[in-house]
């Protein structure tokens, strides 16, 4: 079904079973006995799984929960509707229909945490085979000027196509949208020529797409994590203690469902959707269920739904009303970051493509570095690292914190290396995978998104001839976890470049308060003998320790000045709302540098040969 927030849309299912039979209810011996049920409403979808691997197991019952499930196939407006007439006490709903409801309707209904903490992915669809339409969009650029199918103004449809042009920096005033009404009708307004393209939930279009009956143009996810747990304060007046119980069930079961070898096969019997799908969808979902809310991801749900017209354009919110704070807690994560808090980066380069004719067909990697490589120095500095660790052609680098993917394709076009590229926010990863197969690197260039730490479980020991970071560790709020899986992860006489900030004085109370709000760092390294102690503590030969402070403050200060001269023509080019926020973090940094405390880093470590 699409993830819409507008009841009463009963959504075509291209599965052979009724999806209410897939899931069924939980046996009543399987209840606790004698207490008031504690009902939970969800869709009939591959994500909530869990829910029913931990009621036909008696953990809600050992927890002393008489749990209830609801099958909602309407989706987050219906599971709305049965928090606010008391049919359903807590839902597992979609952030941003439960977001728009309490800041529009005034309700009472609050977050209680994330349950899926990965985004939603939408796939982009046109024309299919047969189609006399066929051919009229081949790549996501196209629909600039195109006409979107939605099944209502206001749904997720409409809701992600903004999203979509906010992030490529199209003028989404100029927007163009056809209801459509139902999945079927949206399919048939591509191949009668009445639209040009429209969204719908990745694994639930993927069918279509294998028939040919709909084209597979590319996909956006949402810039928040896709499901959040909801309740009416009411109900946590009165049930706060069964809540809490219930919510360190479904907290255990997402462990355990992550982590069981049988998840792809429950999935699959589960749901009919066939097991290699259902092992692409587990290998990228992250079912979280804890207590914690970005606060960023509330703030980026708020400013899409004001592109939309549904909320007013002058209208600010508090992320921490949208949550009860009895079982919830807002985080502060990378996003809030202030180059992250809106799609600035992933925009900034989308206007400057568009700006140089680079913004569809094939490119070259070097045309491409111009534009996105965002590091110190640029690409005098990627050819740097290049020479200093010596890749070559048939190396294999991991580069943690790949961003946009300037850095790694030059890599891999540079010197003919393999370069893993990790990064851990969807719109930059998503921008990176289009660009490399623009660039025709696909096949030496492999995207991959996530928290590294997690990434890297996955990835082959002592296999590695280079990991290259720039401007990423201060990310980690602990970094001996991060250099122990880098010292595993390199062969014997593997290298490590870092470029990184410490702290070359005191910090100030204020400047920390910088750092952890707007550049997402919470710990450095107090001294250059500190950060090479904690390399060598895991097993690193330090050969180059470079004390950067210097460089990178003089850096930091001609970059903001140059910006800002050249402001008229970034303006024309960016957009005001861009420049303001490229501006603003330019600004932030150098004043830290200029305070004297922040300081910069640029080490080589080995990983040794033998002893």
């Amino acid at each position: 079904m699409e993830p819409s927030f507008i009841a009463g849309e009963v959504i075509e299912s291209p599965r052979k079973r009724p999806v209410d039979a897939v899931m069924p209810e939980v046996p009543s011996e399987k209840k606790a006995k004698g207490m008031k049920p504690l009902r939970v409403a969800g869709v009939p979808e591959h994500f909530n799984v869990p829910w029913h691997l931990a009621a036909e197991r008696g953990e809600f019952d050992d927890a002393g929960v008489n749990f209830e499930w609801i099958t909602e196939k309407l989706g987050t407006g219906a599971m709305i509707k049965h928090l606010k007439s008391g049919t359903a006490d807590v839902v597992v709903a979609l952030t941003e229909g439960l977001i728009k409801d309490i800041v529009t309707t005034g309700s009472d209904i609050r977050l209680l945490g994330t349950y899926v903490n990965s985004p939603l992915c939408w796939a982009i669809s046109g024309a299919g085979e047969g189609s006399a339409a066929k051919g009229k969009v081949g790549t996501v650029e196209d629909l600039r000027d195109g006409t979107w199918g939605v099944s209502r103004m206001g749904s997720g449809s409409h809701l992600m196509a903004t999203v979509l042009a906010t992030e490529r920096g199209w003028d989404v005033d100029k927007l163009k949208f056809e209801i459509k009404g139902n999945f079927q009708q949206l399919r048939a307004g591509v191949n009668d020529g009445s639209t040009d393209a429209f969204m719908w939930e990745t694994f639930t279009t993927k069918p279509y797409h294998d028939s040919g009956e709909v084209n597979r143009v590319g996909d956006i996810s949402t810039p928040w994590p896709c499901f959040m747990l909801a309740a009416r304060s009411t109900v946590v007046d009165s049930r706060l203690e069964d809540l809490q119980k219930m919510l360190a069930v479904i907290n255990k079961a997402a462990v355990d469902f992550h982590e069981s070898p049988n998840s792809v096969k429950e999935v699959t019997k589960r749901t009919g959707i066939r097991a290699e799908d259902a092992e692409t969808w587990l290998r990228g979902v992250q079912i979280s269920a804890n207590r914690f809310v970005s606060e960023a991801a509330v703030s980026r749900v708020f400013d899409a739904f004001r592109k939309t017209g549904a909320i007013s354009a002058d209208a600010e919110i508090d992320p921490s009303s949208v949550i009860d704070v009895r079982l919830a807690e807002l985080r502060r994560d990378i996003k809030s970051m202030k180059l992250y808090r809106k799609p600035e980066l992933v925009t900034a380069l989308h206007r400057q493509l568009a700006a140089n004719k680079l913004s569809k067909g094939a490119v070259s990697y070097t045309d491409l570095s111009k534009f996105d490589i965002n590091l110190y120095k640029g690409v005098e500095g990627v050819e740097a690292v290049i020479a200093s660790l010596g890749i070559t052609e048939g190396n294999r680098v991991i580069n943690i914190g790949s961003g946009v993917g300037g850095a790694a394709r030059y890599l891999a076009g540079k010197s003919g290396c393999q370069v893993l590229a990790c990064e851990l926010q969807n719109d930059l990863h998503s921008t990176a995978v289009e660009l490399t197969a623009r660039a025709q690197l696909k096949s030496s260039v492999h995207h991959v998104c996530g928290d590294f730490l997690e990434l890297s479980r996955h990835f082959q020991l002592s296999s590695y001839d280079a990991i290259v970071s720039w401007l990423t560790v201060l990310h980690f709020e602990t970094k001996l976890p991060l250099f122990k899986s880098c010292y595993a992860l390199l062969r014997p006489g593997g290298k490590m470049f870092v470029a990184d900030f410490f702290e070359c004085g005191k910090l100030t109370e204020a400047e920390w308060t910088t750092l952890k709000e707007e550049v997402s760092c919470k710990d450095l390294f107090t001294s250059l003998q500190q950060y090479k102690a904690c390399l060598e503590t895991v097993g690193f030969k330090v050969t180059v320790a470079d004390d950067a402070t210097g460089e990178w403050k003089a850096f930091t200060s001609d970059r903001h000045e140059a910006f800002t001269k050249a402001r008229d023509a970034n303006v024309a080019v960016l957009g005001n709302d861009v420049y303001s926020g490229l501006e603003a973090f330019y600004s932030t940094i150098r004043n830290l540098y200029d305070a004297g405390n922040l300081g910069g880093v640029q080490i080589t470590a080995i990983k040794p040969l033998g002893w």
